[in-house]
């Protein structure tokens, strides 16, 4: 036996692998998906800051903002990417824009189309915006042309030309009499169209560079433009001149005028014009107009992805979004910045998944980002942790539930933990590898290691120190610094998967040398060596019951292996790709599998039979863990949607269970209708059980008894559609099967005369001689 493995007996014989006290699983169903509601480009709230607004691909996605929660996607009946939006300042109507040029006009609180029209540009619509009335409708097009329509006449009412290039910003001016309507085009000028002119009333030239966007002042007399030259300009809107140039020394995607009130919070202290920036720093800044100084600055958060590429204010609300390079909405108080809510619009490809709290009441989401994401699978809370400046690749939650650790690209690793209000802070930091951290995995019985797996072929041993065990969320002075105890070459190629055994005191490690090896803690003692499998290995886990390692691997198999020995004690093939990773359920006694075809498997050890094949997944199924009750699954793929998976089991034999019952009383009433010679309601009933030979014999009794038969045709009538066509369906389906028979008999036929009559026999010799008689 191995040194430290566990006290229970022997691991050679199978039987006692599955011999679990638990019940058999036999399926699990989607319980909720996060799906991707947002993958760039505009975002608008409505007035009250109850609604988000937001594309994603083919659809516009409405958020409710108090849960996270989208309440309706709109889509187009031409299923086209969606290519601009706007909504009305009445929160009333809201317009659409496909790639097949084509304007959807929406009553979106019922999410009905009201209108559709061609948008008449000759490439799709760029950008729209609506007038301060809600009643005309601006779109600038790939085609450099601007046009307005009436969307309550519902027809065009102007069309300008003369924009270079692809028209990506349009604004009316704030005072609806003035009638004025603004443009921007790749020619980094400020095109002024005047409605009742019908032409270009002036062209406002200060930017060197693509302007990002126009805002304007709640006394309709200012006009503040931003730009990628890293400056904003401030215009007066009666003399249409430019009155002073801001240097804000970062490329502006987006710029807010902030109402004229002291905010000091935001170092607003004078009734002037101040406005708000957001660009490549990735933090929002507050300006003053008049002396062109930054008078507040947000904390600028590490890491890569943090640039803000859109900013939005609902005045009447009191709030302000932001959204970042990585799809993050980020929703503030205006006068103060404090955050509120945070949304993940997408996570691209999702790397690893782990349920956390003490209930599993939350999950941590590693994506293709150095950001975490924690769902409240409550309330549908995001909260977004940022510490490391690469990718996060892996992720492990500690026995008790609120300490996790993760590792990533940048060669190191954290501890977060979550206090009881759900909130996570870093309380430790660790580096040492020399290559990306690819696996990590925390101490089953208490909470006193960390065990991680490099690309640079290495094993690393990591204590906690004392002052993490306590209650607080770690010590004052910031995270504290892990020193690796232990170091240890594994493997000659990268090692993808380690493992901690139940009792802290064996170690599993599976690499792409397609081997697994088995060590002792803390030292890391080589034990053995699992050889069998074609292909690199993806994942290790150690039974909770018993001395068996599960290993995945890339040849689409999964072994258990007898740590007393190291032999191979069972193969599971049903994937058609790589097996990414395995999981021990229902006390040991079955495994659940993913894999990169983006199936589930659920495995019975037993009989090695695969129970269910799970498909909800487009994409390789990389994260997979089990709540610690066993009745919830959770799991992430490349697909960028995370899944909650529940046990149904129970659910579909009680279902079953109250199905036989109903059947057992509807067979004794047929039983006790026949006997009484009942026919006419023994028929109805006959046919609900799918009974055919019992209805031949109802029908034949009843045409037997001349009353009984002119009320035949009655009771047929009274059948309900799917009664009626049972026994059609039955031989329908069997005339079916036969014509395919005779189907694939007539290919097989035409086959071998074709066959018969291209084949070339050769010559037989003619015969010289007659054989000896005998």
């Amino acid at each position: 036996m191995a040194p430290g493995s566990p006290s229970r007996g022997g691991t050679g014989d199978m039987a006692e692998v599955a011999a679990g006290v638990g019940r058999f699983k036999s399926n699990y169903a989607v319980e909720r998906k996060i799906e991707p509601f947002y993958k760039g480009g505009k975002v608008q709230l409505d007035q009250t800051g109850q609604h988000l607004f937001c594309v994603c691909g083919t659809r516009v996605n409405i958020l409710d903002m108090a849960s996270g929660a989208v309440l309706r996607s709109l889509e187009q009946e031409d299923q086209e990417d969606i290519t601009a939006f706007d909504l009305s300042p009445d929160d009333k109507v809201l317009v659409t824009a496909s790639r097949a040029l084509l304007l959807a006009q929406w009553a979106w609180q019922e999410g009905s189309v009201t209108r559709l029209w061609k948008a008449i540009h000759t490439a799709p619509v760029a950008t729209m915006a609506f007038d301060p009335t809600s009643t005309l409708l601006a779109t600038g097009g790939c085609d450099g042309a601007v046009r307005v329509w009436d969307v309550v006449r519902y027809y065009g009412t102007h069309h300008f030309r003369g924009s270079p290039g692809v028209v990506h910003l349009v604004a009316f001016h704030p005072d609806p009499a003035r009638l004025l309507l603004f443009s921007s085009a790749a020619d980094t000028s400020v095109r002024v169209w005047s409605l009742q002119e019908r032409s270009c009333l002036a062209v406002l030239t200060a930017h060197y560079s693509a302007v990002t966007s126009l805002t304007f002042s709640a006394d309709s007399h200012t006009m503040l433009s931003s730009g990628r030259d890293k400056i904003c300009v401030v215009w007066d809107l009666r003399s249409l001149q430019a009155t002073r140039t801001v240097p804000v020394f970062e490329s502006v995607e987006a710029a807010v005028l902030l109402p004229e009130e002291p905010a000091p919070e935001l170092g607003v202290k004078s009734a002037g014009l101040h406005f708000l920036t957001a660009g490549d720093q990735g933090t929002l800044r507050v300006w003053e107009v008049a002396s062109g100084r930054c008078v507040h600055a947000q904390q600028r958060l590490p890491g890569p992805g943090r640039e803000l590429t859109h900013c939005t204010l609902a005045r009447a609300a009191g709030l302000l979004l932001s959204v970042t390079a990585d799809h993050n909405l980020l929703l503030y108080n205006a006068r103060s910045l404090r955050l509120r809510k945070q949304f993940a619009g997408y996570s691209e490809e999702v790397l690893d998944v782990r349920f956390l709290g003490p209930e599993d009441s939350h999950i941590v989401v590693a994506s293709n980002s150095p950001c975490l994401k924690v769902f409240d699978l409550q309330t549908s809370a995001c909260q977004i942790l940022h510490g490391h400046t690469d990718i996060v690749l892996a992720l492990d939650v500690f026995r008790k539930g609120r300490l996790f650790a993760s590792c990533a690209k940048d060669q190191s690793i954290r501890l977060w933990r979550m206090n009881k209000a759900g909130e996570v802070a870093c309380v430790a930091q660790g580096s040492g590898h020399t290559h990306s951290v690819g696996t990590i995995c925390c101490s089953r019985l208490k909470e006193t290691f960390l065990v991680t797996g490099s690309q640079d072929c290495t094993v690393k041993f990591w204590p906690l120190p004392e002052a993490l065990l306590s209650k607080g969320t770690g010590p004052e002075g910031g995270p504290v610094l892990l020193q690796a105890q232990a170091t240890q070459r594994c493997h000659d190629k990268d090692i993808n998967s380690v493992a901690v055994a139940p009792n802290d005191k064996l170690l599993a490690t599976g690499s792409q040398d397609r081997t697994a090896k088995l060590w002792a803690l803390p030292q890391c003692q080589l034990l053995g060596v699992f050889s069998g499998h074609r292909r690199g290995l993806w994942c290790v886990q150690f039974s909770p019951m018993d001395q068996v390692l599960a290993t995945a691997s890339a040849d689409g198999t999964v072994k258990l292996w007898a740590l007393q020995d190291f032999s191979c004690l069972k193969t599971f093939e049903g994937h058609d790709a790589s097996v990414l990773k395995v999981a021990f359920v229902s006390r040991g006694t079955q495994l659940l599998s993913s894999g990169s075809d983006g199936l589930l498997k659920l495995w019975t050890i037993k009989n090695n039979e695969c129970v269910r094949t799970l498909d909800a997944h487009e994409d390789k199924v990389w994260g997979l863990h089990c709540s610690r009750l066993d009745d919830r699954a959770l799991t992430g793929a490349s697909d960028s949607c995370v899944i909650l998976w529940k046990d149904v089991t129970e659910a579909e034999q009680a279902e079953e269970q109250a199905k036989k019952e109903e059947q057992v009383v509807k067979q004794q009433e047929l039983d006790n209708l026949l006997h009484e010679k009942r026919y006419l309601r023994a028929l109805g009933l006959a046919i609900s059980l799918d009974r055919p030979h019992t209805v031949l014999t109802v029908i034949q009794a009843i045409r037997r008894d001349p009353k009984s038969c002119e009320k035949l045709e009655t009771t047929v009538l009274r059948l309900r559609r799917d009664q009626k066509g049972l026994g059609w369906a039955g031989q329908a389906g069997w005339g079916q099967r036969h014509f395919q028979r005779l189907s694939r008999m007539l290919q097989a036929a035409t086959f071998l005369d074709f066959l018969w009559h291209n084949m070339k026999l050769p010559t037989l010799p003619a015969a010289t001689t007659a054989p000896a008689a005998l």
